[in-house]
């Protein structure tokens, strides 16, 4: 008797599992079609960050304080550094920590290019 009623309920089962197996293969197969990628914008190529910045650099105080605290506000800023000749670029937080980095020279709005 065990055996017939095991017999009876795996099929029963399985019967009940088709359509919720058919409705998450389509809401798979839809989903699928619906994450194909949209047109591609174009991007502007690099540009030389040393011209762009010069017109536009609010320069570093000169007395840095080691005590100085700055908020964790995000409002990037790129900020020139100098460690001996060589002059470069890089992302800062916000203008408090950009001037806070000794090799800071001086910063400018938005995340460098």
């Amino acid at each position: 008797m065990q055996k017939t009623l095991s017999k009876l309920s795996l099929p029963t089962l399985a019967q009940s599992l088709k359509p919720s197996l058919a409705v998450v293969s389509l809401v798979l197969a839809l989903a699928g079609c619906s994450a194909t990628p949209g047109a591609v914008t174009p991007t502007q190529p690099a540009t030389d960050n040393s011209q762009m910045l010069e017109n536009t650099l609010t320069h570093c105080p000169t007395s840095r304080s080691e005590k100085t605290m700055c908020t964790m506000q995000y409002d990037p800023v790129c900020v020139k550094t100098k460690v001996g000749s060589v002059i470069s670029y890089r992302t800062a937080g916000n203008a408090c920590s950009a001037c806070n980095i000794p090799e800071a020279i001086s910063y400018t709005k938005g995340e460098c290019s």
